[in-house]
């Protein structure tokens, strides 16, 4: 009868389902090392020799080793996970967001939990769920959170970060675009362009990334002697922009020309409807400028002047501040504020 044969050369994986899982106990005592050693081969951050760690991350995958990251969290007690809250996800800038902070946390040895808020929803409902995955912090973007809940987290030693949202509760972090001075900058432009009447497209009104925005647009337009001559609810959706469009630009109304909304999908909204549904032409007649600079704002058939948001430099700072702890100090303190800047396309 027949053998198997293998070569010596050939390192030879354990078989898990014969002898058993292999442990870091066991894979110490084969290599004549401390169970903490191996432990802290497998910790980029921790101090063991190059050699040591080469010798003891060969022989792991000889034996088919691996360490238990829930044990791991267990010993630390960090679990080296991330929540993120994030409603929203039809608007590009989020998905876009998501990619980004998912690749910049792994690379500081983290994972991320993602959790989606419903449309209507609040973040609140997810919150109790969340807590019991033991995350070592929190993320929130687009999705609202109430004070009752945030205090629920600083009780848990949780740190909780807003993105792209201005929160006045000192107890958490907010890192957001300067939204103000950005609002400023497009009044600052689009009277440079000889617009005498500009109007804006915003979200909802209670939310800071619409508050700030339309708050830096009109300081700016009063600076040079403007007021704005109408203010719409679009609902930072391409429909609801359009929507907002035909009260704008319906009969029997004030002329405008120059509309800055709060997002692009919405900016992308009123060019549809301009190209669609009226004579009005772009830019010669109404100027359109949005907030964000998503992927489809460069398009050709879009060409869409619009404030670049600074999302690498906004996850960086989200990141370093999960290892911050709680703000101490006013909500002045506790927010981080990023400039931003104009894109000049066709569409202003």
């Amino acid at each position: 009868m027949a053998h198997p044969t293998s070569s010596p050369d050939i390192p030879q994986r354990a078989d898990a389902s014969a002898a058993g899982r292999v442990t870091a106990k066991h894979l110490a005592e084969r290599l004549g090392v401390a169970t903490s050693t191996i432990t802290r081969a497998f910790d980029a951050s921790s101090r063991i020799s190059a050699e040591l760690r080469q010798r003891i991350l060969a022989m792991a995958d000889q034996v088919g080793y691996r360490p238990s990251a829930i044990a791991r969290s267990l010993n630390q007690r960090r679990s080296g996970m991330v929540a993120l809250v994030v409603g929203n996800l039809s608007n590009p800038f989020y998905p876009a967001l998501l990619e980004k902070f998912s690749q910049r946390l792994r690379q500081s040895g983290r994972q991320m939990l993602l959790f989606v808020v419903p449309p209507g929803g609040d973040a609140d409902e997810l919150m109790p769920q969340l807590l019991q995955y033991q995350v070592d912090a929190i993320v929130v973007t687009a999705a609202r959170l109430t004070s009752h809940m945030s205090q629920l987290c600083a009780h848990q030693g949780v740190p909780l970060v807003f993105m792209n949202r201005r929160v006045e509760d000192p107890s958490v972090w907010s890192v957001c675009c300067d939204n103000q001075r950005m609002g400023a900058t497009v009044a600052d432009y689009l009277v440079s362009q000889q617009r005498l009447a500009c109007a804006f497209i915003g979200g909802d009104p209670e939310v800071s990334t619409t508050s700030d925005r339309l708050r830096g647009f009109e300081r700016g337009l009063a600076a040079h002697g403007q007021r704005l001559v109408a203010c719409e609810q679009g609902d930072y959706s391409h429909e609801g922009a359009r929507e907002a469009a035909a009260r704008l630009f319906g009969a029997n109304q004030p002329r405008v020309d120059a509309v800055f909304c709060a997002n692009d999908v919405m900016a992308l909204g009123v060019l549809s409807y301009l190209s669609l549904d009226s004579s009005l032409r772009v830019p010669e007649d109404v100027a359109v400028v949005g907030f964000d600079d998503i992927r489809d704002a460069a398009y050709p058939q879009n060409a869409l002047t619009t404030v670049h948001q600074p999302l690498d430099e906004m996850i960086e700072c989200a990141i370093h501040l999960l290892d911050a702890g709680r703000p101490h100090g006013g909500a002045a303190h506790a927010l981080r504020e990023l400039p931003g800047h104009l894109v000049r396309r066709s569409s202003a």
